[in-house]
């Protein structure tokens, strides 16, 4: 008897069996893995080795490097296996060791592999001979003799190939620093004789010419070129190295006159290795104008409208202008300042402002203006100064006014690891002033001060930070001194 099925019968029955296959597929499939896993490989180095054998060694293994990965197949754990031994020898082989007896053994380690490799680094090769020619036009300069006697390489000592690389690097780097810029070696080499465990080292060195600075010119009279020169760190006739070169585009850059420097030179133009070297110069924005809101608890609200030209003829003079107010203390001031050689180190500042204070009990119209010499070095910032003062005050116990000239000096010193971003280092300030009643005003006093700062990083991400501040005043009635310049403490 004929049964008639379905359309949608025998479509569901089809892909029961198909999912049954597939689930029997499936299960053989992991059962076969199961029954093969992938060993995982531990690697052993021992020996009478330096850590930087045992480094190299392990770098060298492809199968420590595939162990690392994840576990390894049994045909390629024995292949790599197989190869071990050579590798390691080949790693000994920079240090100087080039016939090395090394023991290869492998056991089980649970469900992995323990492979151990035994290293006797045997007799090492000596350096014999040491022959290193510097020819051209440095063959007699002292400074690579000097570097060639302070080469790390010495007969009779063990042949180390990092360090003839970085003797090798030594040599030629200092040339180059020297001025020698198409220095290079025409034979460069170590002969080894593996029976004899000895080797020979030959360097020749071929220096070419030394080039020096040409005439240094500039392609704009933005800024005076008398003045540009001054700011120069090398002259002509100073090597034409890389570092120079460095050096004299971040000094133009670092002046604030120019939004970039670039350098223009052609070493086959150069007459006699003098090389001209032509300044390309982008004047930066010369003026700037800055706007600002914010709150203190010494002001209150205040608002700040700032100014600057930076450079208001073609002698670097520089102007800034600052207007400050506030609720409570409102201050306009004003800085000119002009350049006397280099401006980063030398410069001439007239400075005004004038400050109106009106606190609960206290009114205060303050108006100085001072004439600075200021030095500016690595370490430290000096400067003398003479300022006139103009105040009238009333505190509520007394009022005055007084008008004085005074003439100061001023200086900070930093002992510091980095002025910027210090993690260890302090900071030393100081400075006298005073005037006499007579000629230079209405009372006589002397006033000084002192301050430390000191920083110090006990921790990767913490600082601690000390201060300290001292100051004394020698006048006869403190009351006839001008609020401004008293000390009062307190917050």
């Amino acid at each position: 008897m004929r049964t008639n099925r379905s359309p949608a019968t025998a479509a569901a029955r089809a892909a029961l069996i198909t999912v049954l296959l597939l689930g029997l597929v499936l299960l053989c499939g992991g059962r076969s893995r199961a029954a093969a896993p992938s060993p995982a490989v531990r690697v052993d180095i021992s020996g009478d080795l330096t850590e930087s054998h045992r480094r190299n060694i392990r770098s060298h293994l492809a199968l420590a490097r595939a162990a690392e990965a994840g576990p390894l197949s049994t045909a390629l754990f024995n292949r790599l296996y197989g190869s071990a031994r050579g590798e390691a020898a080949r790693a000994l082989e920079p240090f100087g060791y080039y016939d090395p007896d090394i023991t290869l053994s492998k056991r089980r380690d649970g469900d992995g592999w323990l492979v151990h490799l035994e290293v006797d680094t045997g007799r090492p090769v000596v350096i014999e001979d040491i022959r290193i020619e510097v020819s051209g036009a440095g063959e007699q300069d002292p400074v690579l003799r000097r570097t060639v006697e302070r080469l790390t390489l010495r007969t009779g000592e063990v042949l180390d190939h990092p360090r003839y690389e970085t003797a090798k690097e030594a040599l030629i780097v200092r040339a180059i620093d020297s001025g020698y810029l198409k220095a290079a070696y025409t034979a460069s080499r170590v002969e080894i004789r593996r029976k004899d465990y000895a080797a020979a080292v030959h360097l020749r060195l071929d220096t070419g010419p030394r080039y020096v600075f040409g005439p240094i010119t500039f392609s704009r009279d933005t800024i005076d070129h008398d003045l540009l020169r001054k700011i120069l760190p090398v002259r002509e006739g100073a090597p034409l190295t890389p570092k120079n070169l460095a050096r004299l585009r971040q000094s133009l850059f670092n002046v604030g006159y120019f939004s970039t420097v670039d350098l223009d030179y052609d070493l086959e133009t150069g007459a006699s290795a003098q090389v001209p070297v032509r300044v390309e110069l982008t004047p930066a924005p010369a003026h700037k104008y800055a706007v600002g809101l914010g709150y203190g608890t010494d002001t209150g609200i205040r608002s700040t409208l700032e100014y600057a030209n930076r450079y208001v003829n073609s002698l670097g003079h520089q102007l800034d202008l600052r207007l400050q107010p506030s609720e409570r203390k409102s201050t306009f001031s004003s800085a000119y300042t002009i350049p006397l050689g280099d401006p980063r180190r030398d410069r001439l500042s007239l400075l005004a402002s004038y400050e109106i204070e009106n606190y609960d009990n206290i009114e205060s119209n303050l108006f100085k203006s001072t004439v600075s010499r200021d030095h500016f070095r690595e370490r430290g910032e000096f400067s003398t100064y003479l300022q006139y003062l103009d105040e009238r005050y009333d505190t509520g116990l007394d009022s005055g006014h007084a008008a004085l000239f005074i003439p100061g000096v001023r200086g900070v010193l930093y002992l510091a690891d980095d002025r910027v971003n210090t993690t260890h280092g302090l900071r030393l300030a100081g400075s006298v002033s005073g005037s006499s009643e007579g000629p230079l005003g209405d009372v006589s006093f002397l006033q000084a001060t002192a301050g430390a700062k000191g920083i110090l990083s006990a921790f990767d991400k913490y600082r601690l930070i000390g201060r300290t501040d001292l100051g004394t005043t020698v006048v006869d009635d403190l009351d006839d001194l001008p609020l401004s310049l008293r000390y009062f403490a307190g917050g």
